[in-house]
């Protein structure tokens, strides 16, 4: 015999065949003639069935529909605006309700009020509207066109640069005491090596040449810190910098489909060389292809990292770590490189999400096995290696605050979602955020310390103390954001009071602009990988102090604020700034042009 179907022994069997929707509405029994029943026949009503034929489903499966249609009931019970219906239903089971909760009373708070914007998003408020619309940018476009085209042009030949030993160590020196002490991504003993015996033996197609040439390429550009006037367009340097660039760009397509580590540390140095000549967007290209071709990387396997975990918490440094030091120093170089740019960049297929904004890589590189104090005195290339990496590894770690800091301060909108509720969470956490900045800047070691006056730092400390200043005009922007929306940037927060500790962390936040102008005027002239990052940071904090004088002198207030001394003529070395590298890049100019006017 035919065994019972599945679910018998809990449902008893019904009635497979459904009623038409006309006879379901009126709660009659439905005799299911095709095409139409008798009752629909007789009214002249049109008799809409079940296409599916149910007389095969199982007990279990009619029970589920029988549900579905009580819960298609209840829905009907209820009218459009919410209030029941004339129609009342009476369900045998009892209906679980769900407590809905009310929605925040009074406006959201924006990411924009969270995290410090673009200059761009800056140049929207309300009070630059005005400035902005009086200026013409219709000729920019075509100028950075311009720029891109003559970056790209035919140059000199690869055979009319000074090849000689002197002249190739000489770029060699330049390369490693102020571009390689920032991303330590090579062997310098090694390297030096590998260009010396390049260049002398004939540059050819392979890779040791590809690098050999960014190598020389990005020597020519560099200088000690101050003022990079003999890199500018049209120079001799800036000139050998194109055409040894485009001669390694011919070789790099072949590395393209390598797996060594070549690959990813002449696509890294490609970007480098990219934002020293401030083409964002190709420098970003280069990080990306740098990052794609450290995945293979042996350390990144899951069984690696265990080890590597293990070692750390066992104390084991009994491991030669020389090739995966270098492996984990061009992959974290060009991880936070790309991540960098692209927070900056309007790429629509690669914003980043609030869980990538958390995301940081559970590791920190390895640096060499250390040297002994004696060796590394007498050795200036070991004494470079050992402030290259102190400096890596504090930038790494302050980066990785800064990125938690931002993650958490994301997480408090979910929390607070109204801009009062959000802003008392903050003053509640911003202690605490001060006190994990502090503890990072007394960590420092004492060839990165900050205790000496800033006229006196070199690129590794200058650059440190300026993603310090990041880290702190984060931590204050919600309240500085505020204050500026309350006197009108933000007419929808126009008026509101602001509570003491708001305004007190305000004041701290546009006290760091102004102190981010100071400390970074030193290197306004100075070329390198981040220039026009800092040209960009330094351009929102000029626009925020413009506002605030605009805002509080339309308002006949400054609510208990008062302006940092020296910020007026703080911003009018903002607009030199801009101006002087305008040959290069006009990506700043509608953001110069604004604070020329304002």
């Amino acid at each position: 015999t035919r065994p019972a179907a599945r679910g018998t022994a809990f449902y008893q069997r019904k009635r497979a065949v459904r009623a038409c929707q006309v006879c379901r509405a009126r709660r009659t029994k439905c005799d299911n003639l095709k095409p139409s029943c008798s009752f629909c026949l007789k009214v002249g009503a049109t008799c809409i069935q079940s296409p599916v034929d149910l007389s095969s489903f199982d007990p279990a499966s009619l029970k589920i529909l029988e549900r579905l249609d009580d819960l298609e009931e209840m829905m009907r019970s209820v009218t459009v605006d919410g209030l029941p219906s004339n129609k009342t239903r009476v369900v045998e089971a009892p209906v679980e309700h769900r407590v809905i909760e009310a929605p925040p009373v009074g406006p959201l708070i924006q990411m924009g009020m969270i995290l410090p914007p673009r200059p761009e998003h800056v140049m929207s408020w309300a009070i630059f509207e005005e400035i902005s619309n009086s200026v013409d940018a219709g000729d920019m476009a075509l100028h950075v066109d311009h720029i891109s085209i003559a970056a790209n042009s035919p140059m000199s030949l690869i055979g009319a640069l000074d090849l000689e030993p002197r002249r190739i160590n000489d770029l060699l020196d330049s390369f490693f005491s102020y571009v390689h002490v920032k991303n330590p991504i090579l062997d310098e003993t090694a390297t030096r090596k590998m260009v010396s015996h390049t260049v002398l033996e004939g540059i050819n197609w392979s890779a040791e040449s590809c690098l050999s040439l960014l190598i020389c390429a990005l020597g020519s550009l560099a200088t000690p810190f101050g003022p990079s006037q003999e890199t500018m367009l049209g120079s001799a340097a800036h000139s050998d910098a194109q055409a040894f660039f485009q001669a390694a760009q011919k070789r790099l397509g072949i590395l393209l489909s390598s797996d060594d580590i070549i690959a990813a540390q002449c696509l890294f140095l490609s970007g480098v060389y990219m934002m020293c000549v401030f083409q964002p967007v190709k420098a970003w290209r280069y990080f990306v292809q740098a990052l794609a071709s450290c995945q293979q990387f042996s350390f990144l396997t899951p069984e690696a990292q265990q080890r590597y975990h293990r070692n750390v918490e066992s104390g084991d440094e009994s491991r030669n770590y020389s090739i995966d030091t270098l492996q984990q120093a061009v992959y974290w170089s060009s991880w936070k490189s790309e991540r960098e740019m692209r927070g900056d960049l309007y790429l629509p297929d690669f914003s980043l999400s609030d869980q990538e904004l958390a995301f940081y890589p559970p590791f920190f590189p390895t640096p060499p096995a250390p040297r002994a104090e004696v060796e590394a005195a007498t050795d200036p290339r070991l004494a470079r290696e050992r402030t290259s990496w102190y400096f890596y590894l504090a930038e790494i770690s302050l980066r990785r605050l800064a990125s938690r800091i931002s993650a958490e301060m994301v997480g408090l909108q979910k929390e607070h979602p109204t801009r009062q509720a959000y802003l008392a969470a903050m003053a509640a956490a911003v202690p605490q955020y001060e006190e994990q900045a502090q503890e990072w800047i007394s960590s420092l070691p004492p060839s990165l310390s900050f205790a000496e006056p800033p006229e006196e730092d070199d690129v590794c400390r200058f650059v440190l103390r300026g993603h310090a200043v990041n880290l702190y005009e984060v931590i204050y922007w919600p309240f500085t954001a505020a204050f500026l929306d309350a006197f009108g940037a933000n007419p929808e927060f126009a008026g509101e009071v602001l509570t003491p500790s708001v305004e007190l962390f305000a004041q701290k936040g546009l006290e760091n602009h102004a102190y981010r102008l100071a400390i970074n005027h030193l290197g306004y002239r100075h070329r390198h990988h981040g220039t026009l990052p800092m040209m960009r940071s330094c351009s929102r904090s000029a626009l925020v102090l413009v506002a605030a004088a605009l805002l509080t002198q339309s308002s006949g207030s400054e609510g208990g604020h008062s302006l940092p001394n020296g910020w007026y003529g703080a911003v009018g070395e903002v607009v030199d700034l801009l101006a002087f590298w305008e040959c290069e890049t006009r990506e700043m100019e509608l953001v110069r042009r604004v604070l020329d006017k304002a």
